[in-house]
């Protein structure tokens, strides 16, 4: 795994690869495709366990909503975090979809149905805030982000 671990360079606010907040580039997703090409439990386990520690960690969820760092006050988000949670909940639902887990399903629908009944504007533009909150930017960046958690969920 030192392989994987040495290129993984998250961009702040995600800290480092060890922590829960960074899972989502060093961890789960990966992890999930190595148990998929190898059929080695263990690696099926570290995702599970990473995927644990990120949906547990506040700085990541508050309320239920997946919620980036910038997504409070007036901050604006960079383009990693516009795209940071349709990202997240792709993996989960590669993982979700890998173990079974109605656990993360269900987080995974929650996410589609917080953004398709807070974050859309008159013109149905996804945005960044899938709570809702203001102000809310809207681009492409964010609109795949959502529209990749919306896919997740069906």
């Amino acid at each position: 795994m030192r392989a994987l671990s040495h290129r993984v360079r998250p961009s702040p606010p995600h800290r480092t690869a060890s922590h829960p907040i960074a899972s989502h580039r060093a961890g789960f997703g990966a992890f999930t495709q190595l148990w998929r090409g190898t059929g080695e439990s263990r690696y099926l386990t570290t995702a599970r366990r990473l995927a644990d520690a990120a949906l547990s960690a506040p700085e990541l969820t508050r309320d239920g909503v997946l919620t980036e760092s910038c997504d409070t006050g007036s901050r604006a988000c960079d383009d990693n975090q516009q795209q940071f949670k349709g990202i997240f909940v792709r993996h989960l639902a590669n993982l979700a979809d890998a173990i079974g887990s109605a656990a993360y399903r269900a987080y995974i629908a929650k996410q589609a149905d917080s953004l398709w009944r807070t974050d859309r504007d008159p013109l149905n533009r996804l945005g960044q805030r899938w709570a809702g909150t203001g102000p809310n930017q809207s681009d492409w960046r964010t609109q795949a982000s959502a529209l990749e958690a919306l896919t997740a969920a069906q």
